[in-house]
């Protein structure tokens, strides 16, 4: 199996962009936001001129209520730039379904608390025999910031994949835990996702020298079991935006970690990227930000291997350069770092509650 990891977008587009031009059987876009800025706008065009018999893009419908992570009826609507790019998504969308690409959004919007959290948080790309496993959505912010993609390619591998996406197409999202190649592969399709995550908690419990985890986003139950590993006297080290976009979710990586042996670095700029190595063998990546939402309600997808290549490649080209350019919290403890980390684990405990509905 051939395996790349895709560091940024600049990266992860050069690749992709390359495969829908030979594309001729399939090209499936499974993404959490899509956007009609510049990057939607090339997507767009790339996937109109595509010649695969098979085009189609799945969106989640959070694109239909969140802009630029603003939401659309709130203050940004008085911006024109903003409007625009409202208006210039919908219009891109009827471009494609005018050229014979299916377009869909996943998981209508509604009222009950539910039908607003159940999100399909998936990152999927499958172009004929090539598959893209990641974090990385369509919109210029998100094309902005630290991520990774990766890159495999298996005909057995994009098959079970293409059927992963079609399930969701057809609004009926499955499970999956499957061992394919050198990787196993776990969906998740919002519902009994603790049970899916078992794997993931397996690896964290069972690790005896270190986990090193990348994710801004980091928090319940994760963040309780990584205190326990180093507790037992893992090495654990957490890097971290310093400029994180949910700032309540920084505030309570650094509040976990106070006072237990786990090293939190940060990384200047905003990193989306999330992945985690287990005893420097194991890689753990995907669409999951080790958090709560991921834990109990989204749907998700996760790659786990440990085949040598693919985690030195993590370690040496991702892990070692971010931690050479990071740093250590700065500032004592203050009162909006409390109750941003109170705020973090009160809504750990209202998604597991949400869970059960």
């Amino acid at each position: 199996m051939d395996s790349r990891l895709l560091v940024d977008a600049r990266e992860f587009w050069a690749s992709l962009r390359s495969d829908l031009a030979r594309a001729r059987r399939r090209a499936f876009i499974q993404t959490f936001t899509f956007e009609g800025d510049r990057v939607g706008a090339a997507l767009g065009r790339a996937l109109r001129l595509c010649e695969a018999r098979d085009r189609r893009l799945l969106v989640d419908g959070y694109s239909l209520l969140v802009h630029n992570d603003r939401v659309i009826v709130g203050p940004a609507w008085a911006r024109r730039r903003f409007r625009r790019e409202v208006f210039h998504t919908h219009a891109w969308v009827a471009r494609l379904r005018g050229r014979g690409v299916g377009v869909r959004f996943s998981n209508p919007v509604g009222p009950a608390p539910t039908r607003l959290v159940r999100r399909n948080h998936k990152k999927l790309v499958v172009v004929d025999d090539a598959v893209y496993l990641g974090g990385i959505n369509f919109s210029e912010h998100n094309f902005a910031w630290h991520d990774m993609m990766i890159r495999l390619e298996s005909p057995d591998l994009a098959d079970r994949l293409a059927q992963d996406f079609d399930a969701s197409w057809q609004g009926r999202p499955t499970t999956m835990d499957e061992v394919i190649g050198p990787v196993r592969l776990i969906s998740l399709n919002g519902r009994g996702n603790a049970r899916g995550f078992d794997p993931v908690v397996a690896a964290i419990t069972s690790a005896t020298r270190s986990i090193d985890v990348q994710s801004a986003y980091l928090s319940p139950p994760f963040t309780r079991h990584l205190v326990e590993a180093a507790g037992r006297g893992v090495a654990v080290s957490v890097l971290t935006p310093a400029d994180n976009n949910k700032a309540n979710l920084g505030h309570h990586i650094v509040e976990s970690a106070r006072g237990h042996p786990v090293r939190v670095l940060h990384q200047s700029g905003m990193s989306h990227l999330k992945a985690m190595v287990i005893d420097g063998e194991l890689l753990i990546a995907g669409s999951s930000n080790f958090d709560a939402m991921s834990y109990h309600i989204l749907e998700e997808l996760i790659v786990v291997s440990s085949e040598p290549r693919i985690v030195d490649e993590y370690r040496r080209r991702v892990w070692a350069p971010d931690c050479a350019a990071s740093r250590a919290p700065r500032g004592s403890r203050g009162l909006r770092s409390r109750l941003g980390d109170l705020a973090v684990r009160a809504g750990a405990r209202v998604a597991r509650l949400l869970a059960r509905h």
